[in-house]
């Protein structure tokens, strides 16, 4: 998830049934967005569940981007935080991929 994420990709991390009958590429984008920022590293960048709350129910609030999680699970391999960087700018991505 965090290297799609990471090279604009989020809709390839999407489930082909979910593609399919899902209305709203970008709200399945945004609750991949709260959830890796559920599983940063430090805990106090974590939201509190009644932000994550928040964050699912308001789609018009803007969710800060995530930060590299503690580890990347790649090729059967755990990588640390500095093993893989994201140059992410901005949380919206183009749902033409």
């Amino acid at each position: 998830a965090w290297s799609m994420w990471c090279e604009e990709n989020g809709e390839g991390f999407i489930d082909p049934v979910l593609k399919r009958t899902s209305s709203s590429k970008t709200e399945i984008i945004r609750c991949m967005n709260i959830g890796l920022l559920c599983i940063q590293e430090d805990a106090a960048s974590r939201p509190a569940m009644s932000t994550v709350v928040l964050m699912l129910g308001n789609n018009s609030l803007d969710l800060p981007l995530p930060k590299q999680p503690a580890f990347v699970q790649g090729n059967g391999a755990v990588e640390s935080c500095q093993t893989l960087s994201c140059g992410v700018e901005s949380a919206t991505f183009n749902s033409a991929r």
